[in-house]
């Protein structure tokens, strides 16, 4: 498959967040998840997740520069740019209870945005995300080969190929069972991002501006995230280990919970969707936040 696929049952949307036209999915009644993706995906990561979701009104973004919110030559593809992309468009759509739900880099734009908006964001539910302290060694090896004039055509030709997107470099050590990577996931997530160069562009310039900085001011942050905290962790994630992730959690200045799922890696949402559903909705009803039993 070489377009984007919307999410079965949602319908499209655009908002003006300045910048970008960015682009998102909209399905459902009830409280308001928002679904915020990580490097180098896009909203459709979300695909399995959300069906698993009745009863909450879900909004599925694709961050500016990938899947169909197109960047401008004034748009900044950085965390922190992402970041306030977010907390525009929950200020443009008028959001003053929302569950911000994110993964990898994700994770961190959730906790950014969260942190100039915790009268609007109510809850935080993230899986296999950034950890202050920790630089990664693959983190720091793609920001490097970004900086490099070809990095844009080599990170097409890496996730064009069936054995380089395998290898560590790129998804490798994303999901415990590989197989997962020569099926739906490439047809309908990572063949599209292969075909659209804007994408390529995009994913490129993100990992090029990556700073350790950002990852180390999360420290902070968390001391200021009064709200409920739930992370969800794969116990196999090669990039951030599971320990390291269970000892952050004592940063966080509201109540925390700590998941981790068996026989999982980085790619929580996309090996275990309907698992980590379930848990976002029993972290919800456990803090009175979760969508109306019936």
């Amino acid at each position: 498959m070489d377009t984007y696929t919307d999410i079965p049952g949602t319908t499209r949307h655009d908002i003006d967040v300045g910048h970008t036209t960015m682009s998102y999915q909209k399905v459902g009644t009830g409280p308001t998840l928002l679904f915020v993706h990580g490097w180098p995906l896009n909203g459709n990561t979300w695909r399995h997740v959300v069906p698993y979701l009745d009863g909450y009104t879900c909004y599925i973004v694709d961050l500016p520069g990938t899947g169909q919110s197109k960047a401008t030559s004034a748009s900044p593809i950085t965390v922190r740019g992402h970041a306030d992309a977010v907390v525009a468009m929950i200020d443009g759509l008028g959001l003053d209870q929302v569950t911000l739900v994110g993964q990898d880099s994700g994770g961190m734009v959730c906790r950014f945005a969260a942190d100039q908006r915790p009268h609007a964001v109510t809850s935080l539910s993230m899986c296999g995300t950034e950890i202050p302290g920790l630089h990664t060694p693959l983190i720091r090896l793609l920001t490097a080969t970004a900086k490099l004039p070809f990095a844009a055509s080599m990170f097409k030709a890496i996730m064009s190929s069936r054995v380089l997107a395998r290898s560590p470099l790129a998804f490798g050590g994303t999901v415990y069972d590989k197989s997962l990577l020569d099926g739906e996931m490439r047809d309908n997530l990572l063949g599209p991002i292969v075909q659209d160069d804007d994408a390529i562009a995009g994913l490129t310039a993100m990992i090029r501006d990556f700073t350790g900085k950002d990852v180390d001011a999360l420290e902070d942050v968390h001391g200021r995230l009064t709200m409920p905290v739930l992370l969800v962790w794969g116990e196999d994630d090669p990039f951030f280990p599971v320990e390291k992730a269970r000892a952050m959690t004592s940063q966080f200045a509201g109540p925390t919970e700590f998941e981790v799922i068996a026989k999982c890696k980085l790619l929580v949402h996309e090996e275990y969707p309907q698992r980590f559903a379930e848990l976002t909705a029993a972290f919800l009803a456990n803090h009175d936040l979760g969508a109306a039993m019936t």
